[in-house]
C-alpha cells in the first residue's frame, strides 16, 4: 500500500503527515499510507491513538502541521476551506460513531440529505437508480431497513436501525471514499459483523474504497487490508 508519488489510482495517499494539537506532543506522525481505489482497509487502535483525528485529516475537517494529503488525486492543501467542504461533500461518505442523524427527520429524509447538499451525489444517484428516491429506497432495502421504518423519525429508531440509516446516507450518490469511525461500538458482536458485511457489500457494488477505524480487531478479517495505528508511526530509530 506504500507508494512514492500521488496517483489517480489511489483513493488516499498520505506522505510525511504530522499532526499535533497546539502545545501538545505529536499525535500522528505517518511517513506513508496509501489506499488503492476499491480497497477496504481496517485500522485498529486504542482510544486516544488518533483514529478519529486521522479520518478528520483525510476528510479535510482539520489541517496537518505538515505533510501531504491526497484524496482521489486531489491535494487537499491546495484547496480553500469552502472548496474542501464541497470536495468532502461530493467525494466522501462519513459514518460517525454517534451517527449524526437529524433526529426529527424521517429515516428516508436523513438518507437523502447528501443529494440535497451535493449536486455531484444527486446526479450520481439519478444515474445509478433513475431518481434520488429510488436510490434511497434501494439502499435502505439493501441495508435491511423495512419499509415501515422509512417514514419513522430518526429518534424513534433503535441503535442498529440508526446505524444502518447512517450507512445508507454515507453511500447515497456513490461517493468514491467511505470512512467509518467506530460505527459498531454500540452493537453486540453478532450485529457488528452483520453490519460490516452489509457495508462492505454495498460499498463494493458502488466501487467505493472503505477506511474503517475501530478498536474491535475481531472485525478486521472482513477487510482487504489491516493496519494498526502503531504500525503507521516511524520507529524510534527512524525518528531520531
Amino acid at each position: 500500500m506504500v507508494i512514492e508519488n500521488p496517483s489517480q489510482d489511489y483513493a488516499v495517499n498520505l506522505k510525511n503527515l504530522l499532526f499535533h494539537w497546539p502545545g501538545q506532543a505529536p499525535l500522528l506522525n505517518i511517513e506513508s499510507l496509501a489506499i488503492a481505489k476499491g480497497e477496504s482497509l481496517f485500522i485498529a487502535g486504542h482510544s486516544g491513538s488518533g483514529k478519529s483525528t486521522l479520518l478528520n485529516l483525510i476528510g479535510g475537517l482539520i489541517a496537518p502541521v505538515k505533510g501531504e494529503i491526497w484524496v482521489e488525486g486531489v491535494n487537499l492543501k491546495a484547496l480553500s476551506g469552502p472548496a474542501r467542504d464541497r470536495f468532502r461533500g461530493d467525494r466522501v461518505g462519513f459514518i460517525f460513531q454517534s451517527f449524526n442523524l437529524l433526529p426529527y427527520l424521517s429515516a428516508q429524509d436523513n438518507v437523502a440529505l447528501p443529494a440535497k447538499l451535493s449536486a455531484y451525489r444527486r446526479d450520481r444517484a439519478k444515474e445509478a437508480f433513475g431518481s434520488v428516491a429510488a436510490a434511497v429506497e434501494s439502499l435502505m432495502t439493501s441495508l435491511d431497513l423495512s419499509p415501515d421504518l422509512w417514514t419513522r423519525p430518526a429518534f424513534r429508531l433503535s441503535v442498529g436501525q440508526r446505524q444502518r440509516v447512517a450507512a445508507a446516507r454515507a453511500l447515497l450518490g456513490r461517493p468514491p471514499l467511505i470512512m467509518a469511525d467506530e460505527p459498531t461500538s454500540s452493537l453486540d458482536a453478532d450485529r457488528r459483523g452483520a453490519f460490516v458485511d452489509l457495508l462492505l457489500k454495498e460499498s463494493q457494488k458502488a466501487g467505493a474504497s472503505v477506511l474503517f477505524v475501530s478498536h474491535e480487531v475481531a472485525l478486521a478479517d472482513r477487510f482487504g487490508a489491516y493496519l494498526t495505528m502503531e504500525s503507521l508511526r516511524p520507529s524510534p530509530k527512524e525518528e531520531a
